[in-house]
């Protein structure tokens, strides 16, 4: 896995065994993305690590302890006897006959028996309502998240499937939770016959350390829309 390991959470001294205290040492750090967007139906590769730093190197086990109704995290991995750090890719699993979309909570569990500790650590889960197509042209976005910070801009791809014979103009918009106006795109407009466009994403500073989700949205010379869902997720690092 490239990425360092801070993102999801540091399990410190309020965790440690004996912190402060002249006790055993033991501190455990998880690596990974803080947010995971997905659609009903997914399956979403998460890229995992786990590091400790102790004075007793025990079996670490790590599991999902809780997740949204329909959503499952796996395999279960362990951090062998004696190792200090573990490397691996579970699965976000979302079952079709989920229809409760939004952000919920994936909590992980990492048990060391040996050394009576446990940690747990938490991972936002956002599932997006399926797309909105209609007769004419659907409407996708690749990536489905952004992770930012308050003030930053990033570029997506849009993509549209046109279905035979429709070859109108498409104008891109965003369409954004009612209690913020501070999340946009640049101006698109697809001519005639266009299927992609890169479309930047922007965010207002002031906006607050949270995953939202929005939807772009595709309107022809008669009104007609299509949908597709859409998460920034914002963070300081």
């Amino acid at each position: 896995m490239s990425r360092p390991l801070p993102r999801l959470a540091t399990l410190a001294c309020a965790l440690a065994l004996g912190c402060g205290s002249g006790g055993p040492y033991y501190r455990l750090d998880w690596g990974g993305a803080d947010t995971i967007t997905a659609a009903p139906g997914d399956s979403v590769p998460y890229d995992i690590a786990v590091q400790r730093i102790a004075d007793n190197l025990g079996e670490v086990r790590v599991s999902a302890a809780s997740a949204p109704a329909g959503v499952t995290f796996g395999p279960a991995f362990s951090l062998p006897e004696g190792e200090t750090i573990v490397k691996t890719t579970a699965t976000l699993t979302v079952a079709p006959t989920v229809t409760a979309y939004g952000v919920g909570a994936l909590q992980l569990i990492a048990e060391d028996p040996a050394n009576n500790v446990t940690a747990s650590s938490g991972i936002a889960v956002v599932i997006l309502q399926p797309p909105e197509p209609n007769e004419a042209f659907a409407l996708a976005v690749e990536p489905r998240q952004v992770n930012l910070t308050p003030g930053q801009s990033a570029t997506v791809t849009v993509t549209v499937t046109r279905a035979e014979g429709f070859t109108g103009p498409l104008t891109l918009t965003l369409e954004t939770p009612s209690n913020t106006t501070r999340l946009g795109i640049d101006p698109v407009t697809l001519a005639a016959g266009e299927t992609t466009a890169q479309v930047r994403v922007t965010t207002d500073r002031s906006l607050s350390v949270l995953p939202y989700v929005v939807k772009f949205v595709a309107t022809d010379e008669q009104g007609r829309t299509a949908k597709t869902g859409f998460t920034f997720n914002l963070n300081l690092t």
